[in-house]
């Protein structure tokens, strides 16, 4: 059971969801937010692969704080995942949230272009969805292969 302030929280943070997605209040900018807490995010990705790693793993664990998770990971190497973030994912304007503790979900894979189906046929998609897909498009199914890298395991912060 919420306490009356902790309800007040939630309907309050429920009435600036509805402002930010009826367009009369502005979002954040989770780069800039970010980075007004401190975190370095230098605009090119370390060169040296350890210092890649480490900087990447602060900033997937700093995105959860603020509510925003990246699925759909695999097939980047983690200089493009790096630059995925940084160049697109982090330049959205959003809703942080503040006290109601939910995350956006964002799909690595991208917006539903034929490179992006393909993607999630060849990596993503099990049996089923692959023979969906051909029952109802009818395109011949990339073939289907293990993700080159195995990092969405480890994209929420261990408890």
């Amino acid at each position: 059971m919420l306490t009356d302030e902790e309800e007040n929280d939630v309907i309050a943070e429920l009435e600036r969801m509805d402002r930010f997605f009826d367009g009369e209040e502005a979002g954040d900018i989770p780069l800039e937010f970010l980075r007004q807490r401190g975190i370095d995010i230098p605009a090119l990705p370390p060169v040296d692969d350890a210092e890649l790693h480490a900087k990447l793993q602060e900033l997937i664990e700093e995105m959860f704080e603020i509510g925003i998770i990246v699925d759909f990971t695999d097939h980047l190497s983690e200089r493009d995942l790096y630059r995925y973030l940084v160049d697109d994912v982090l330049l959205v304007e959003t809703m942080l949230s503040t006290s109601v503790g939910g995350h956006w979900h964002i799909s690595a894979i991208g917006g539903g272009s034929d490179e992006d189906n393909a993607i999630y046929l060849r990596y993503y998609a099990d049996d089923e969805d692959r023979e969906q897909w051909r029952r109802d498009f009818g395109d011949p199914l990339p073939p289907k292969e293990e993700p080159p890298y195995g990092r969405d395991r480890f994209m929420l912060p261990q408890a």
